[in-house]
């Protein structure tokens, strides 16, 4: 067995483009690597030492690993590939590593939980449980808003059985006359996935900024996290909607992404060739396909809540592939680093260097 790992076995791994043998070396290093992992990322140095090491005790058992089916996570939701290789990042000053209680506090993945209050009674819940209950409980005129933090994400039924994910650091109010007329929803900020329960009667409205999103029944996610992007996108899972902006109104279809500029006014429907990507977040996963960098750490910082800099040499930089969002942050780290990127802490800041 001469199969040896390097991105362009990844990159085949993670566009499921490997034949069987090399399916099951990806695996099997992977999932080597992990259970020998520290409680601190490996430098490149490490990790290449591990990668011999873990390889001198594979090759006798890749036979016998092949007869059976395996019982590993698989490695595609655990590694970023790098699709761009040259780049640069800015550099700043010298830091001693942060210590290991220091980067526990505050590189840590997520969790369900949020702020859910009325406008009259602003007790705070965490219950998934308790949104619908709480909006049939509500006085006539009380509003009701879910809030995330950094490092939380939700799930609601609605009291039409309509259902709510909402991402990090995202919030959406309920307005006090939701399911008569109109069944609306205004996303403050952040992003939301909806599950619409089918009523032809009363249209399922979500208001972002000055767009509006209009269904009937469907599923579909919207984005928008004001200072960090430019406008509101809205994808299409299934069903039908429509979306409108001043005097301008556009019919999205199945698979179709939805792009408002707020600082041009410009206008953009495209079709989508890796739809899971759009709301993968839901699924409990980062997923992305040719996505620029600063998209991705901005993704990751709401998540394992850090903060981060980047030399603007990075604005063409892309990535491509998966990750679990319960993956521990010193693990994404670890793949980073073997993709070529170095990193510092400093603070709960994340600085990337040449």
């Amino acid at each position: 067995m001469s199969i040896k790992i390097s991105n362009e076995l990844l990159t085949k791994y993670a566009e499921n483009r490997c034949n069987a043998e090399e399916k099951i070396c990806v695996e099997l290093w992977y999932n080597e690597y992990a259970a020998k992992k520290q409680s601190k990322s490996p430098n490149l140095t490490q990790l290449n030492a591990a990668n011999e090491e873990i390889w001198n005790g594979i090759s006798a058992r890749i036979a016998q690993r092949a007869k059976v089916k395996f019982p590993f996570i698989k490695v595609a939701a655990a590694i970023l590939i790098l699709v761009s290789v040259s780049f640069a990042i800015y550099k700043v000053g010298n830091s001693d590593d942060i210590s290991k209680n220091e980067i526990q506090a505050n590189f840590v993945s997520g969790k369900v939980r949020a702020e859910v209050y009325t406008s009259s009674n602003r007790s705070t819940v965490y219950d998934n449980s308790d949104v619908k209950q709480i909006m049939s409980e509500a006085k006539s005129n009380d509003e009701i808003t879910i809030r995330t933090q950094i490092g939380e994400e939700y799930h609601a039924v609605l009291l039409d059985g309509s259902e709510l994910w909402l991402n990090a650091n995202s919030e959406v109010v309920i307005p006090a006359n939701f399911n008569k007329a109109f069944r609306d929803l205004n996303l403050k900020r952040g992003e939301a996935y909806f599950k619409v329960a089918k009523d032809k009667t009363k249209p399922f409205r979500v208001f972002a900024n000055k767009t509006k999103i209009e269904a009937l029944g469907t599923q579909f996610n919207v984005n928008y996290y004001g200072g960090e992007n430019k406008g509101v996108k809205a994808f299409l899972v299934e069903g039908s909607i429509s979306v409108s902006k001043k005097d301008e109104q556009a019919v999205i279809k199945p698979n179709q992404l939805y792009q408002g500029d707020d600082l041009t006014g410009a206008v953009s429907v495209s079709e989508i060739e890796n739809p899971s990507a759009q709301y993968a977040w839901k699924s409990g996963y980062f997923e992305y396909s040719n996505t620029p960098l600063q998209e991705i750490l901005e993704d990751l910082s709401r998540w394992y809540n850090f903060s981060f800099e980047i030399h603007p040499k990075y604005k063409n930089k892309t990535l491509t592939g998966k990750i679990s969002r319960k993956q521990p942050f010193n693990e994404v780290l670890a793949i980073l680093e073997f993709s070529g990127i170095k990193y510092r802490k400093e603070g709960v800041n994340l600085i990337l260097e040449p």
